[in-house]
């Protein structure tokens, strides 16, 4: 059985959310190299809107040997430049806060909160690095990834790691848009050995008021977020 600190963990580095391939209702039209150029500095500007943002969330994981995926639910809350908090609420209850290049983890666990080792924290920080990077729009990162483009309703972004260090844990993200291209629809995060994880988003609230505050990390439990 799979622990609650494990789970949340292969969100994020094994994964945060296809195998291998995009899972697409009909085929996609690839992007010409020739306008994904001009599509990404479009799409960076149309993020670059977003000063704050917070959303629901459905998480469902995808692991070869389970016949049902493992859904989980909770809130992403994003605060430009460099704070993300994703928390996950049921079944079980988890926090995993980034406040610039600090990051901490926490779970709720026998009635009180457990602040975590982080464990792999270079590739946990880079994961939620990229997140953070791909909330405010910015996806082009030759150094990391070979990138393209699909469009199909909406546009697909894929990502597929260089480094062989990284494709050991990630073979390839898969960005869907939203219809404005202003902002996240789902993440999908192919692991290795046919596993998945889907993060899809909800119920955006842009640009309200955040305080800095949710994403502290110094104390042993996460600073406590009204539910919306």
């Amino acid at each position: 059985m799979i622990s609650k600190t494990t789970t949340l963990s292969l969100v994020i580095i094994a994964a945060v959310f296809i195998i291998v391939t995009p899972l697409f209702a009909t085929e996609p039209k690839p992007i010409p190299d020739d306008q994904l150029n001009l599509l990404l500095d479009n799409v960076e500007k149309n993020f670059s809107k977003i000063k704050t943002l917070k959303t629901l969330l459905t998480q469902e994981k995808n692991i070869a040997l389970f016949s049902e995926p493992i859904i989980s639910t909770g809130f992403c809350i994003f605060k430009s430049p460099n704070k993300l908090r994703l928390d996950f609420i049921e079944p079980f209850k988890s926090s995993l806060i980034i406040n610039n290049s600090q990051i901490f983890k926490y779970e709720f666990f026998h009635g009180n909160w457990q602040k975590l080792d982080i464990g792999n924290k270079e590739m946990m920080l880079l994961i939620m690095e990229n997140i953070t990077s791909w909330l405010k729009g910015k996806f082009k990162d030759p150094d990391l990834y070979e990138i393209c483009a699909f469009k199909n309703k909406n546009t697909t972004i894929l990502l597929t790691p260089k480094a062989d260090e990284f494709k050991k844990f990630i073979s390839s993200f898969e960005l869907g848009l939203n219809r404005e291209m202003n902002g996240l629809e789902y993440i999908i995060i192919n692991e290795t050995k046919n596993h998945y994880t889907k993060i899809q988003f909800r119920n955006d609230e842009i640009n309200n008021e955040i305080p800095d505050i949710i994403f502290e990390g110094s104390n042993d439990k996460p600073h406590p977020v009204s539910q919306w």
